[in-house]
């Protein structure tokens, strides 16, 4: 397919030879694979994706073997991905600016045409867009030109798309504009609001209805601290409510507390899949060490801190690694131990060394994004 912006057509020539193999895929990301290609050649087989499927068994969304190729670009900005998103579930699809994330969600909401694969909204595949519009609500990463419309406005024409009834209408206009925060802005145009204002406004578009799928695009971005919280709060209600939620953010703080598991992009395909813990699990690098030591007068050596390093070192069974070090402050990656026995190796030892105070935790979900989604940044994200 060729994608001009403004003209799709079939172009054999755009073909690109996807640079995935299926061996070298993680274990979580080939199984999640092979289940769904499995399922849909059986449902296929047995034409079981209509009235008598079990809605609370089907993924509320599949992308499907998805490729997104352009002409004289050599590698696919999405290379055969596949994925499935359960009822009731906020599946996070984290990566690097470039990965793939947004040119997939252009692909499920209509915006672009796959070169090869599909998805399905509730069994329903996407190209049929009268079919499956009101069952999808998205918040693009970059707001949308409806410059001419008051907030009010756009809450009337999104909730009519949406199929929701003249009685209802009303009530549920006014419900969404006093769950995000928008009351007092609800008579003004929205070139007039600020961009963390703008961003309300179109997540809560995203999920009027309610939809049963809803992409959310980096929806907090530039949103005030109060807000945000605020946002999340609706998103976890709509979780509860069994929407299915598909969100990319980079405060890996939200994405913990909004989804219940998530997926690493790196060039268009997946590098890691499972819920939070399941991740830190398994690509987790054993235990994070912050110690802070007593600071002593006109000492430019650091020698308690330097006296800590020395004996950390001296620890090999541990296979410790120095992340930083300051004056009176280290962190240091401890790659074989239990915290238990980091406990007591440093309760042990912490006069002598002049240990303040030391803090042991587990991998963060920040540092396993840096070490799986690094890729070459592009324009896409």
């Amino acid at each position: 397919m060729y994608d001009s912006g403004f003209l799709q057509f079939s172009w054999a020539c755009s073909s690109k030879k996807s640079s995935t193999d299926e061996r070298e895929l993680d274990d979580d990301v080939a199984a999640e694979r092979n289940q769904i290609l499995n399922n849909m050649n059986l449902s296929s087989a047995r034409n079981s994706i209509g009235p008598d499927r079990d809605v609370n068994r089907l993924d509320h969304l599949i992308v499907h073997d998805l490729v997104k190729s352009y002409p004289l670009h050599r590698a696919a900005a999405v290379d055969h991905l596949t994925f499935g998103a359960r009822r009731g579930e906020a599946f996070g699809l984290l990566g690097y600016n470039g990965a793939g994330k947004t040119t997939t969600f252009r692909i499920v909401v209509g915006d672009l045409m796959a070169t090869e694969g599909t998805a399905y909204i509730d069994g329903q595949n996407i190209r049929r867009r009268l079919t499956s519009i009101r069952r999808l609500g998205y918040c693009p990463q970059q707001d949308c030109s409806m410059d001419f419309l008051t907030v009010r406005d756009s809450f009337y024409l999104l909730a009519r798309i949406r199929g929701v009834s003249r009685k209802r209408i009303d009530s549920m206009v006014s419900y969404m504009i006093t769950l995000f925060l928008l009351e007092s802005f609800d008579n003004n145009y929205i070139h007039q609001l600020s961009g963390g204002t703008k961003r309300r406004l179109h997540a809560a578009l995203a999920l009027i209805g309610p939809p049963l799928v809803a992409i959310l695009d980096e929806p907090t971005t530039g949103v005030d601290p109060n807000a945000r919280q605020q946002m999340q709060k609706v998103f976890l209600n709509a979780v509860k409510a069994q929407m299915t939620i598909i969100l990319t953010s980079h405060s890996m703080d939200e994405c913990e507390r909004v989804c219940n598991r998530l997926g690493i992009m790196k060039s268009g395909q997946l590098t890691c899949l499972g819920t939070i813990q399941h991740l830190k699990s398994k690509f987790g690098r054993g235990y994070m060490v912050s110690i802070q030591v007593q600071s002593i007068a006109n000492d430019s050596n650091a020698s308690n801190m330097h006296s800590v390093l020395s004996f950390l070192r001296d620890q090999n069974q541990f296979q410790i690694e120095v992340k930083e070090i300051l004056k009176t402050t280290g962190q240091f990656q401890i790659l074989e131990s239990t915290p238990a026995e980091l406990f007591e190796l440093l309760e042990q030892n912490k006069e002598r060394l002049n240990i303040e105070t030391y803090t042991i935790s587990q991998t963060t979900l920040e540092q396993i994004f840096l070490s799986l989604g690094k890729t070459n940044s592009t324009n896409d994200s």
